[in-house]
């Protein structure tokens, strides 16, 4: 029997199955495929009519030119060799239904002839400016305030961090291409292209003509090992495709054939990166993924002044990977399993490409599930503001943050909101962009198309919800695909996590972490940072590790990492008049001795959190039971209460006690003993240093049930109640009793 098992968590899912349903139609038919070049035969049976096909020799993945008529139907492998006997995979079988949104996309050679004829032809074309025009004047003053903090061209230089004692100036070298080439570049360049503003034509054509100068090798190369980093080069591919193509009428022939070779040859390293990472097998490779979208971009700007071949073949892998393959970390949810700050610029990279096909074609890739239903995760974990976003890497970034500027997206509700959200969705993406002064590395989504006016033409009919039914709604949301969670009422707000996806590449230790928020203030978070750089010591030793997060560290060790059977489960979910009720299994997380952990968590209305950690060991190890928070904490000498107080007024107020084990004390550590930066640098980090870090040390046994509670000072400490072998916790706020089942 042919096993089409994963064997890494960057790989691809078997779909369309039971697990990972057609969310398209056509759908995709992808299989982990582990022996590289296998071929194979595909057979697709409709259960429904009898009819059937048959595709012979393909490898993962196989996409149809034709939609499927809605039914049931079943696929299934057998391999092609000479040398061996052939081997067949099981039945796996699918529906299709008639919600599905049409994907059949338009052709790499169909798109080209919808160029002809056109002078341009990429997201704007030349009779839609004097929309575009009408409809952007705070636009454009922004960009001329952009404009403004451009960096002087004698300033601008090629990156040094190859040279001997220049090793750590990899950090400046992405922080200066995002100023030099996606913020300054492009704001001159967009408005050139749509208000004709020449001086600002030649201010980016002369920076254009400036960075082709310089050689996409080295710390500006794309290609593996990346010794010196590949940020550089995808600032350059992001952008310069744009540029030249829309500042062409400015370029005379010798300039264009001076930058054009600069072109094609990150066109090919494109192409060669996403082979070399055999792509469209392991999608989970980060910044690989937002290369395909450039190679789309880069193939269409190119097709009249390239080999038109290879131009075919760039379009055709970036069409192939958006049909299918991509989004990876996005889930039909619309959730991103590296976590909010990811979310908030991985959901951008794409939008050139997708709105230059919309435009030119009319089909539109934002009919998958994921960019329709983006905006939920979006609402829940990326618009708040709040003190930090857990989770994964750049937890602790923010959207006007001196560290990454941009990255955290100013505004992550662009292009979604007007397409797919409710009033409330375009109100709060709004206030987003009310509160932008100047861009910063996400231009190109900034201007809207015709299309994008189109929808936010429609969206003006939207009634707004009542602002005191959204101040009232408890929340109890989970995203299964990134496998995080959110409960929230009033100003209180837990997230948590429980994910599928494993401990590695931007995700932490941390399944069954939790961050807990009063009106955005950080009453428990995760602490630490990148420091100087992914990778640093800080980073590997502390930020990605368990102790860095608010969960117990078992005989002095935490979570597996870089381990995809890292994985966390929910058992419930409960929503109940005054509280909400989850509980988690955090068993396969951990290593050995672990035998099993659930913790269970309560976020009580008006009052805070209560959680019950059973662990069970097979053999006895003491657990340091570790909380963090950003307020001021002071610990008792006699008890286990540590309080909790906002150093900069009287709200916020909190107390946090083992109920389990009171004659346990509580340790206090305040920020950490290593440097979040190098000091010889001069980058910014948004992470604060002034966190304290709370454990209870409870002695060896293989049993350890840990009652715990985080509430508001002053109020009285939840009562446990045991009836008929069934555990309860009993709170009473404001006269009124509330009964929280917890166990059987």
């Amino acid at each position: 029997m042919l096993s089409l098992n994963r064997t890494h968590d960057f790989q691809v899912n078997l779909s369309p199955s039971a697990d990972y349903p057609a969310t398209v139609n056509p759908p995709s038919f992808n299989w982990p495929q582990n022996r590289t070049g296998q071929k194979y035969h595909l057979e697709l049976k409709s259960l429904s009519n009898g009819e059937e096909w048959y595709f012979e020799p393909v490898s993962s993945p196989v996409q149809l030119s034709f939609q499927l008529a809605p039914g049931q139907y079943q696929w299934r492998l057998t391999t092609l060799s000479e040398a061996e006997a052939t081997e067949s995979s099981e039945w796996t079988r699918f529906d299709i239904t008639e919600s599905l949104a049409n994907y059949c996309a338009p052709t790499a050679t169909e798109l080209f002839e919808l160029c002809n004829g056109k002078d341009q032809w990429l997201m704007y074309l030349d009779d839609d400016i004097e929309q575009i025009k009408h409809n952007s004047a705070d636009i454009y003053r922004k960009l001329k305030q952009t404009t403004a903090l451009s960096v002087p061209m004698n300033d601008i230089r090629y990156p040094s961090h190859y040279q001997r004692g220049e090793e750590e100036g990899k950090r400046e070298a992405i922080a200066n291409s995002r100023l030099w080439i996606d913020r300054d570049l492009m704001a001159h360049t967009l408005l050139y292209r749509i208000w004709g503003e020449e001086e600002h034509g030649h201010e980016a054509r002369k920076r254009l003509l400036q960075l082709a100068e310089w050689s996409p090798e080295g710390p500006a190369s794309l290609l593996r090992p990346c010794t010196w980093g590949d940020e550089v080069g995808c600032s350059l591919s992001r952008n310069l495709f744009l540029a030249y193509h829309w500042l062409r009428p400015l370029l005379n022939d010798n300039e264009k054939w001076f930058i054009r070779p600069m072109l094609v040859r990150i066109g090919k390293q494109l192409r060669q990166r996403l082979a070399e990472d055999e792509f469209e097998q392991y999608p989970g490779h980060s910044h690989t993924s937002r290369l395909p979208s450039y190679l789309g971009l880069a193939a269409l700007t190119l097709y009249r002044e390239h080999d038109i071949d290879e131009c075919e073949q760039w379009l055709s892998y970036a069409l192939m990977i958006y049909r299918g393959i991509l989004p990876f970390y996005g889930g039909i949810d619309g959730s991103w399993a590296e976590g909010p700050f990811y979310a908030s610029t991985y959901t951008k990279w794409y939008h050139p490409f997708f709105l230059s096909v919309e435009r030119l074609s009319g089909f539109s890739f934002y009919n998958h599930p994921f960019y329709k239903n983006f905006l939920n995760f979006a609402r829940d974990f990326i618009a708040p503001e709040q003190s930090i976003h857990p989770f994964g890497d750049g937890f602790w970034c923010r959207r006007d943050g001196k560290e990454w500027p941009g990255f955290f997206s100013q505004n992550p509700l662009r292009i979604y909101a007007t397409r797919f959200g409710t009033a409330q969705d375009i109100e709060l993406s709004q206030q987003l962009e009310n509160a932008i002064d100047d861009y910063q590395l996400h231009l190109l989504d900034v201007i809207p198309t015709v299309n994008q006016l189109a929808f936010e033409q429609q969206a003006q009919s939207r009634v707004p919800a009542s602002s005191s039914n959204r101040e009232s709604e408890q929340i109890n949301n989970y995203y299964g695909v990134a496998g995080l969670g959110k409960c929230a009422q009033g100003s209180l707000s837990l997230f948590y996590r429980a994910s599928a996806f494993g401990n590695s590449s931007h995700r932490h230790g941390d399944q069954g972490n939790i961050a807990l928020f009063d009106d955005g203030a950080g009453v428990l978070i995760p602490t630490g940072s990148y420091g100087y750089k992914f990778g640093s010591k800080h980073h590997k030793e502390w930020t990605r590790q368990t102790l860095a997060h608010n969960l117990p560290l078992i005989g002095q060790q935490g979570q597996k990492l870089d381990d995809q059977s890292a994985v966390a489960t929910i058992n419930q979910r409960t929503t109940e008049p005054g509280f909400q009720l989850v509980d988690l299994d955090l068993s396969a997380a951990y290593g050995e001795p672990l035998a099993q952990f659930r913790r269970k968590m309560v976020l009580v209305n008006d009052y805070g959190l209560i959680l019950i950690d059973a662990i069970s060991l097979d053999k006895p190890e003491a657990v340091n039971w570790r909380l963090h928070s950003e307020l001021t904490a002071t610990a008792s000498e006699q008890t286990s209460i540590v309080t909790l107080k906002n150093p900069n007024g009287d709200n916020y107020h909190y107390q946090c006690q083992l109920l389990s084990h009171t004659d346990v004390t509580a340790t206090l550590a305040h920020g950490y003993e290593d440097d979040l930066l190098l000091p010889e640098r001069a980058i910014e980090s948004d992470a604060s240093s002034e966190v304290v870090h709370i454990n209870w040390r409870l002695q060896q046994n293989t049993e350890h049930l840990v009652l715990a509670c985080c509430i508001n000072e002053g109020a009285a400490l939840p009562c446990v109640k045991y009836s008929e072998n069934k555990l309860a916790i009993e709170v009473t706020i404001n006269d009124r009793l509330i009964s929280v089942p917890v166990s059987e």
